[in-house]
């Protein structure tokens, strides 16, 4: 029976598509780009490989900052200070606390049922925390674990060994679930730490044949069926 939910953020939780949208616009202007929506794909795209590399530990998260935007420089042609743009890109999106429709309801309802709730997420952790207090949700959640802070990223065992470590969750593991949306970071890592996990699916992929995950559900509210038991 599960007692501990380990929620991720982005693509979860939270909207990061949006917060992203609107914390690279907000960068071009600070810049004084003039940026289209092709743009905002391109910088997508680099912004995504950077984030893979770094969770294959292939780029340090310090190397991530900047690597991004160097790359967006040569894919769009524009000229820029990769050191300003991912200041300004970071604190933007800092201020970007935008959840899903679902995230208040599942969150509530499952704190109500006595669950205790964790966030477990990559990330910057002055944007993270940052966004965590716009969003108003972060006292739903016993404690928050950023790759930043805990020194190691998902789907490294070892980012899940201290998060259970910290959590004096160590001997619980078969009380404990992953909940998320990235196949490598969540399912993968929470796979090899030997921790139940929830997929969430909302398009329908497929999961890597070398992936196995408890539960995959499309609709993120599915949990509050599979969680209905009061514990």
């Amino acid at each position: 029976m599960y007692r501990y939910l380990f929620f991720d953020a982005d693509g979860t939780l939270f909207d990061f598509e949006q917060a992203e949208h609107h914390a690279f616009h907000s960068m071009a202007r600070d810049l004084g780009l003039s940026v289209q929506n092709d743009h905002f794909l391109q910088y997508k795209a680099c912004n995504a490989s950077c984030w893979k590399e770094f969770e294959q530990g292939a780029l340090t998260l310090e190397e991530l900052k900047t690597k991004r935007f160097e790359r967006f420089s040569e894919a769009s042609l524009f000229l820029l200070d990769a050191n300003r743009a991912s200041q300004s890109y970071q604190n933007h999106l800092a201020g970007q606390g935008i959840l899903f429709g679902h995230s208040l309801l599942i969150l509530s309802t499952l704190a109500k049922r006595g669950y205790t709730l964790f966030l477990a997420t990559n990330g910057i952790a002055e944007v993270q925390r940052g966004r965590l207090k716009e969003s108003g949700v972060s006292h739903f959640f016993k404690d928050i674990f950023i790759s930043e802070e805990l020194g190691w990223q998902k789907p490294d065992t070892r980012y899940f060994s201290a998060m259970l470590e910290r959590s004096n969750l160590l001997g619980e593991k078969s009380h404990c679930l992953m909940i998320g949306d990235n196949p490598e970071s969540d399912i993968r890592g929470a796979m090899d730490s030997g921790i139940d996990s929830v997929w969430y699916n909302p398009h329908n992929q497929a999961l890597p044949p070398d992936l196995e995950a408890t539960y995959t559900v499309t609709r993120l509210e599915t949990i509050l069926d599979l969680l209905a038991a009061p514990i």
